[in-house]
């Protein structure tokens, strides 16, 4: 059903990682087992995925009851044909990071997250903030029709 990737497409996925993309969506398992949509700021750094979230945002509610997650990626429109523009799914599994706000790491990851989205600067450093790695299980890249693209990853790590 899907090919497999190659080097071209792994580095198409890399570049989305790191910040090439119009969009980003998490979704949760919700109430009543519906999905939950979040738009959503990741962070690539040192081969992990980073997001920055509240602990009492709905989503992180569903995150403590349910860890697997997808993270959806827009890309630029190119097409006329809206459902043939590329896009890219990330499955994995959530983990809070365990952080005192003075920690030298997450001190380094908020200044780097601070360029990506430079509000968090200020919000970050409230008591419910916190960050969040998602270790990779499955990518699923769709360049256009035809072009489907599947990865899954051993260990849920990024590099392999």
């Amino acid at each position: 059903m899907y090919q497999k990737t190659n080097s071209e497409i792994e580095n198409k996925i890399q570049k989305i990682l790191e910040g090439n993309y119009e969009i980003s969506v998490l979704g949760t398992n919700g109430k009543d087992n519906f999905p939950f949509l979040s738009k959503i700021i990741p962070m690539y750094k040192n081969k992990k995925l980073y997001i920055l979230i509240s602990d009492l945002s709905e989503h992180t509610k569903n995150i403590n009851i349910n860890h697997k997650v997808s993270l959806y990626f827009s890309l630029k429109e190119l097409n006329k044909t809206k459902s043939n523009n590329p896009r890219l799914t990330i499955n994995g599994i959530v983990k809070k990071n365990v952080f005192k706000k003075d920690d030298k790491e997450f001190i380094d990851l908020l200044s780097s997250y601070a360029k990506i989205e430079s509000g968090s600067k200020m919000w970050g450093m409230f008591t419910d903030f916190n960050f969040y790695t998602i270790d990779p299980h499955r990518a699923l890249y769709v360049e256009g029709f035809g072009k489907a693209y599947q990865k899954s990853y051993k260990n849920d790590k990024w590099d392999n």
